[in-house]
């Protein structure tokens, strides 16, 4: 599987040569704060042993997002369940790639690896009810709720409520702009 572009970002498969762009984010409290192992320090050692493992995994297809020749996040489907076709999607950037419409590119060249060559008929994503952030910008990329999960996830000694959307690929196209057609 080669490189996925799209304006100005591209997106590659997972390399340990990434590592670095990974490491300007991995332990950035402002970029996991929705993480459930929020304050546990990764070391570069722990990071690269995590690349490695996504690298050989036939369920998790990860790449890192670069606009030109600079690193800007990753992004990626897990938990591939292959009889079904379908996966989760989720996104991490650093702070540098905030506001800038990064997010949205690299899902929209995701999805059209998902539902093109990976032939995936079903992406979900699940995030703390109270990413408002989060859930706009899934929304915005034609992902409806499928469900909410009272007290599903546990961080800081504090149980969160979780929101689960999905999109499926014959559902109705994007625009250029985001909204539905």
């Amino acid at each position: 599987m080669g490189p996925m572009t799209g304006p100005q970002l591209r997106l590659e498969p997972l390399s340990v040569d990434h590592l670095d762009g990974i490491m300007t984010w991995v332990n950035d409290p402002a970029v996991t704060f929705y993480f459930a192992k929020l304050g546990a320090t990764i070391t570069r050692e722990e990071e690269r042993l995590m690349v490695e493992r996504l690298v050989a995994s036939d369920t998790d297809h990860i790449f890192s997002i670069f606009e030109g020749e600079a690193y800007v996040g990753q992004i990626g489907i897990s938990k591939i369940y292959w009889p079904a076709k379908n996966g989760r999607i989720g996104i991490m950037l650093p702070r540098h790639a905030w506001g800038r419409g990064v997010a949205q590119g690299a899902a929209r060249l995701l999805m059209a690896e998902a539902f093109g060559p990976l032939g995936l008929h079903k992406l979900w994503v699940i995030i703390r009810a109270d990413n408002a952030k989060s859930l706009h910008l899934w929304a915005g990329l034609g992902f409806t709720r499928e469900g909410h999960l009272r007290d599903e996830y546990y961080v800081n000694a504090r149980y969160y409520d979780m929101v689960r959307l999905a999109r499926l690929a014959n559902d109705e196209p994007l625009t250029p702009a985001g909204e539905m057609g």
